[in-house]
């Protein structure tokens, strides 16, 4: 028989050797940095379990912050990265969807405003210049 009070619990796994994420990948993402050097097995193994702890986290205060029963979803994480100070070296990796006209305008808006600062940016090499040229 089931004990319904035990189902409200997260399922809680006794640590192991074992790992959800394979060691080989983890070694080879880890391998992708420039500055990475011998990677050593016992590393390799904290740096798997460390990921998987903060992927666990990370879906776990996404779908408490859902509020309901819901499926967790992208938009869940990238509000939750987005609100969150302490996940803020997330938002390049997970950021906000949004439409394509609304992409369009952050284009525009971006190569008017990036228009005038160029024009800035000129007129200050030239008066630079100009008081090189003049010493």
């Amino acid at each position: 028989m089931v004990d319904a009070g035990n189902l409200q619990q997260p399922l809680q796994r006794k640590p192991s050797a074992e790992t959800f994420l394979p060691l080989s990948r983890v070694r080879t993402i880890m391998k992708s940095s420039m500055d990475t050097g011998l990677i050593t097995n016992e590393v390799l193994f904290l740096m798997t379990k460390c990921t998987e702890l903060f992927v666990q986290h990370l879906a776990r205060e996404a779908y408490t912050a859902t509020g309901s029963g819901e499926t967790l979803k992208y938009e869940h994480l990238s509000q939750l990265v987005n609100k969150s100070k302490n996940l803020e070296f997330l938002l390049q990796i997970v950021p906000e969807k949004i439409r394509v006209h609304e992409f369009q305008e952050m284009l525009r808006l971006n190569r008017a405003n990036g228009s005038d600062d160029d024009d800035d940016d000129d007129e200050s090499d030239s008066e630079s210049e100009s008081d090189a040229d003049a010493e």
